[in-house]
C-alpha cells in the first residue's frame, strides 16, 4: 500500500508505504503526482515513509511487464521500512537518475532537512 500523506516540505511529495505496493499503487498514486509536479515545479522530490510491515513490490508488477518504472526524478529519500530497505537504497541508489538517500527512523528530521536542500 502507498498513500499521500501531508506535505513534508512545499514542492516535496511526501508517501508512506507498508506492506506489498502494487501496479495500482504505482500507477493511481505515484505517477500522476509525479507527472504533475513535474508539469508544475520542474522538479521531482520525494519523500516516502515505511514501516517494518513493508515487503517491496508485487512480483506481478515487476515480472518483466514494464509497468512500473518510475519516472525521472531529482530526488528521493526513503525513510524507516524494514532491515532490508536501508541495504537496497545503498546497493541500487548509484544506478538511479537522481539523488537518493536512505535515513533510519529515528533521524527523520536529517531526512526532511536532506530533500528539502534539493528542492
Amino acid at each position: 500500500m502507498l498513500c499521500k500523506i501531508p506535505n513534508i516540505a512545499n514542492g516535496v511529495i511526501s508517501l508512506f508505504a507498508s506492506g506489498r505496493l502494487s501496479t495500482e499503487d504505482y500507477g493511481q498514486i505515484l505517477q500522476p503526482m509525479i507527472e504533475k509536479c513535474q508539469d508544475n515545479n520542474g522538479k521531482v522530490c520525494l519523500y516516502v515513509e515505511a514501516d517494518v510491515l513493508l515487503e517491496g513490490w508485487e512480483h506481478q508488477s515487476l515480472a518483466g511487464s514494464g509497468e512500473v518504472q518510475l519516472p525521472n526524478f531529482d530526488a528521493l529519500v526513503l525513510v524507516g521500512g524494514p532491515d532490508w530497505f536501508g541495504n537496497a537504497v545503498r546497493l541500487l541508489g548509484p544506478f538511479m537518475q537522481g539523488e537518493v538517500a536512505w535515513f533510519p527512523l529515528e533521524q527523520k528530521q536529517e531526512a526532511i532537512g536532506w530533500v528539502v536542500a534539493r528542492t
